[in-house]
């Protein structure tokens, strides 16, 4: 049954451009400044759907498969852009595909999935290049070994998704999607069918959790690297100012929090990004700086690393627990150490829920996710900051004055709607009118890619 849902919006939209409320110097925006009308802002809460936290399969619902090739269940993963070991989305989801099939009844998890027992894995990832038509065919060689379902983690998928709505290949197959509109890679709308369900996340809960946690640690200059201004990003970055904002309101300091903003054009690190960063640490401009999107978080080490080592935080996964992040041994503990947080999808455990759904259902989709798109966030406890117990990473909480006790009063009011924060991701709108925030708690000082 289709359903119009908000979420449904999230990802249809091009990145917008950007544009700037102050220019070229990422330090020269003093308070008192021209922050638009931040009262003006549209302010909305994505509906969420509460999706469960079970990973729990039913009794007997697995009995009809068998420790063969022919007689397993069997879920693929096709990667996006990357590699499996990419930090990110395509990780993260493996490892949640892969703890699905080893707690019921596949075999021994490697580096290729499990290939053994009842149910099992594999993954593809696209050659040739990274389009929809590359993407589409290793969505076919998964489909050609007999995937029952597909997991397609990121937005990027959404080209490849549409190719498969009347391709007899695919006719058998379920698709779960993460972070995908209904539309194709022109953003002309389609419509799925009930074999393909996507989630999107409320990334601006989790960005809001991180920015609240910082100010109440004591930061009071804080800085934002993001990838490019696609929504997921943008919201990100908006419940980062949100919750700096909130937090210097309860503290009731003397001065506005400030925080330099900046979007490096792209899902990796660049020159610019770098030196940007290196400069608010430099200069004292930011005392910590938030990394989101995808690879962009290089620069941010960099010039963390050029900064002995200075505050930062990660995004998407606990990027604490990534020993992979730093090639240099003795330099290892220095880096993580310097990591304070990360704004997280609980794209894992989001993972091994649906997939149980999935089977719980009948081998279907639940009749809200069946050709929808879904958005999910506290109440199905699927955005988090990473916490020693919870994420079995004993350094992961790198706050001193903010403790965990502290942030599990305030999930819980974001949980039950007690704090409430804007979802708007019009990147435009929000830079021209300070986020939407007061000036007085938290100033924000947007610098334009577009020089």
């Amino acid at each position: 049954m289709k359903r119009n849902k908000l979420g449904m919006m999230a990802f249809s939209l091009l990145a917008v451009a950007s544009f700037a409320t102050s220019c070229g110097d990422p330090t020269d925006n003093p308070i008192g400044g021209n922050y638009g009308d931040w009262t003006s802002v549209e302010r909305f809460e994505l509906e969420e759907t509460d999706i469960g936290t079970s990973t729990t399969i039913k009794k007997g619902l697995l009995d009809k498969y068998t420790d063969s090739e022919d007689g397993a269940l069997k879920i693929g993963l096709v990667t996006d852009s990357g590699t499996l070991n990419d930090h990110s989305f395509n990780e993260s989801a493996w490892k949640g595909v892969n703890a699905f099939a080893n707690a019921n009844g596949g075999g021994k998890i490697t580096g290729d999935g499990v290939k053994t027992g009842k149910v099992r894995t594999m993954y593809a990832q696209p050659s040739g290049g990274f389009t929809a038509q590359t993407r589409l065919a290793a969505m076919r060689s998964v489909a050609n070994w007999g995937a029952d379902v597909i997991v397609l983690p990121g937005y990027l998928f959404q080209g490849a998704i549409s190719l498969t709505l009347n391709d007899p290949d695919f006719k058998d197959v379920y698709f779960l999607a993460l972070d995908c509109a209904e539309t194709d890679d022109d953003n002309n709308p389609i419509e799925f069918n009930d074999r393909i369900t996507s989630v999107i996340y409320r990334e601006e809960q989790c960005g809001y959790l991180a920015g609240y946690a910082a100010v109440m640690d004591g930061y009071r200059k804080l800085g934002f690297v993001g990838g490019v201004a696609v929504p997921a990003v943008v919201r990100y970055g908006s419940g980062y100012v949100q919750g700096a904002a909130d937090a210097a309101k309860e503290l009731n300091l003397d001065s506005p929090i400030t925080c330099q903003y900046y979007y490096a054009g792209a899902f990796e690190g660049t020159p610019e990004a770098t030196t940007y960063a290196n400069t608010w640490y430099s200069t004292g401009a930011a005392d910590i700086i938030f990394a989101c999107g995808g690879s962009v978080y290089t620069s941010v080490l960099s010039a963390s690393k050029a900064n002995n080592y200075a505050p930062w935080i990660g995004v998407d996964v606990n990027q604490h627990a990534d020993t992979s992040i730093e090639k240099n041994k003795d330099e290892l503990d220095a880096v993580l150490g310097s990591i304070k947080t990360s704004a997280m999808k609980n794209l894992t455990f989001a993972t091994q829920v649906l997939l149980t759904t999935w089977v719980n259902e009948g081998e279907q989709w639940s009749e809200d996710l069946q050709g929808n798109v879904v958005t999910v966030g506290a109440q199905s406890e699927m955005v988090k900051l990473p916490t020693p117990e919870e994420d079995k990473d004993p350094g992961c909480w790198g706050f001193k004055n903010f403790t965990e006790d502290d942030y599990h009063a305030l999930y819980e009011k974001i949980k039950d709607g007690t704090i409430k924060v804007n979802s708007n991701y019009d990147d435009a709108e929000l830079s021209a009118n300070n986020f939407g925030v007061d000036p007085q708690y938290c100033t924000v000082n947007y610098i334009s890619s577009v020089q």
